[in-house]
């Protein structure tokens, strides 16, 4: 296993920066169904979910529309108990990955993920960046996701998915960003919830695409840990609006 190096969790980016860096993007091309390919900075929980003709099926249609309040909730989630990320709009959905035989439906979430010069991130090579963001914010997503209303058991959602992006390190101009995407099939995902499974069967299992600004690199080799970061880091003087909880 290659030596695991932490996350900073100090950022250091502008919002402007930011939406930049990230409209580079073109992880579009991985999922069936076009959603735009550069993230906004903040959006709603309806533009976060974005409206139900979006969907070309009408299996995702009534996915989407069956578990809206659900989704909903998730975004409430995203936006008040994950430090520096931001929801893509139309990034929380019933998305199809491409290639796939069918119309499989995956629950998906697509977040850009501010992540300040670090110079241990900066020397990690692209998988090693993929293998902690994954293991920082793709594990317990993946894990809360599951772990919503119903869906975990709705024989109509084939599994879920996590699109994470941040800004690739360096001074190259212009500024791109990195992408992962990854996709776990329902029964793996929970029985990541459940913790029943190890995180090495998780990367072994899982599909996984990697990208540097539009240009897909070679099918990453992945490792994965759990990183206590989302359960114990704590904003300092942020308090959360009544009815939040995490």
């Amino acid at each position: 296993m290659r030596q695991r190096r932490p996350l900073a969790a100090s950022v250091g980016l502008t919002a402007a920066t930011w939406r930049r860096a990230m409209a580079a993007a073109a992880v579009s091309a991985l999922l069936a169904s076009a959603i735009p390919s550069a993230p906004a900075w903040a959006v709603t929980a309806d533009e976060a979910l974005g409206p139900l003709d979006q969907y070309a099926t009408a299996k995702a249609r009534a996915l989407a529309g069956t578990y809206r309040g659900q989704l909903t909730d998730l975004y409430q989630y995203l936006y008040h108990c994950v430090p520096w990320v931001a929801v893509q709009k139309n990034g929380i959905g019933f998305r199809s990955p491409k290639g796939a035989t069918g119309d499989e439906r995956y629950l998906t979430i697509w977040i850009g993920i501010e992540q300040g010069d670090d110079p241990g991130f900066s020397s990690m090579r692209p998988a090693e960046r993929a293998s902690a963001m994954f293991s920082r914010y793709g594990i317990p997503l993946l894990r809360r996701m599951a772990s919503i209303g119903a869906v975990g058991g709705d024989g109509q959602v084939e599994g879920f998915g996590v699109v994470l992006s941040w800004m690739k390190p360096g001074r190259a101009r212009p500024a791109v960003n990195e992408t992962l995407v990854a996709f776990v099939d329902r029964a793996l995902t929970l029985e990541l919830a459940a913790r029943t499974i190890g995180l090495a069967e998780i990367t072994r299992r899982a599909r996984f695409s990697l990208f540097d600004g539009t240009t897909e690199l070679p099918s990453p080799q992945l490792d994965a840990w759990e990183d206590p970061f989302l359960g114990t880091f704590k904003l300092k003087d942020y308090v959360r609006p009544p009815g939040a909880t995490c």
